[in-house]
């Protein structure tokens, strides 16, 4: 069977608010929260919702956040998440950012 929708690919989302602050400083698990709020209203406002997401990676400035990243996550996609990849990096745009996350979503034609 074939397939429809439209395909949303969501950029590098952080926890960088509208004014240029930087929510949660020093709590991963808090600015994985902001990141997949924005992430859910996104999705929202282009008709989908976070059961559509098909695949995340996220970049991690300390890999050892991973599992406080892993709880939060499970709260916004259950026990059946997407695919997805994590990786440690050295630097992301703004050194308070712990982590950035983006997204590949499939919206089912309505």
């Amino acid at each position: 069977a074939e397939a429809g929708g439209t395909m949303l690919f969501v950029s590098g989302l952080t926890a960088r608010l509208a004014d240029g602050t930087v929510a949660c400083l020093g709590d991963p698990a808090g600015q994985t929260r902001i990141i997949l709020s924005a992430l859910r209203d996104i999705l929202r406002e282009a008709g989908g919702e976070l059961t559509d997401v098909v695949r995340t990676v996220t970049y991690l400035m300390d890999i050892n956040d991973h599992s406080a990243v892993h709880v939060v996550r499970r709260e916004f996609f259950g026990e059946q998440p997407p695919a997805s990849t994590t990786v440690q990096v050295t630097r992301l745009f703004d050194e308070r950012q712990l982590l950035e996350i983006e997204a590949t979503a499939i919206i089912p034609a309505g």
